[in-house]
């Protein structure tokens, strides 16, 4: 991924004027093109927000996104998070179709691949920091792990770290429990 473009001619509405299935991301004034998801990854998307629904439907309230949804950085950074999850009364998607203009998400969560995981655990981290995102879950299937990531004091910490099949709990979600074993399979 570069990490500046000393010409970098893109902007944001660049960005959100792309196709619906246009896989680019902005990233320092260039349209980079991230890698399509392969299987695996999408399912493990498809689950975390199936999960995430089901506790919300359960009377927590609150939406989650799958990939594709825009979330601004700047006017010359954009990406697309695999999941976001916007808490009750974070009205914020529901007034911006195109793409998160200004607002956060509560929580953002990455699955990476071989190929990202630079980008997913440095750049996106720090960008995600930088908006203020509260919480930030790392899943990283070919390893099985989860990494549970909390803002404090402008930099993430890490909060938990599981594997395998064991269950995840988050704190910040409570009642929640998804275990790791389904998102595996």
């Amino acid at each position: 991924m570069p990490s500046s473009a000393a010409a970098a001619p893109y902007t944001w509405d660049d960005f959100v004027a792309l196709d619906e299935d246009d896989p680019r991301e902005l990233i320092d004034g260039e349209l980079v093109e991230v890698e399509v998801p392969r299987w695996k990854h999408e399912r493990i998307v498809s689950l975390l927000v199936f999960f995430l629904e089901a506790w919300s439907q359960a009377g927590r309230g609150g939406r989650s996104s799958g990939s594709g949804y825009k979330l601004r950085v700047s006017d010359r950074r954009g990406v697309m998070p695999d999941v976001q999850f916007y808490r009750q009364g974070n009205d914020a998607p529901l007034e911006q179709d195109d793409g998160l203009v200004t607002g956060r998400p509560d929580l953002v969560v990455e699955v990476v691949s071989p190929s990202s995981q630079r980008y997913d655990r440095v750049t996106k981290l720090r960008w995600y920091a930088q908006l203020g995102i509260p919480e930030y879950w790392l899943v990283d299937g070919t390893a099985r792990t989860l990494e549970r990531l909390v803002l404090r004091d402008g930099a993430y910490v890490i909060a938990a770290s599981l594997a395998e099949d064991e269950t995840f709990r988050p704190e910040s979600f409570e009642g929640l429990e998804i275990p790791l074993a389904k998102l595996w399979q």
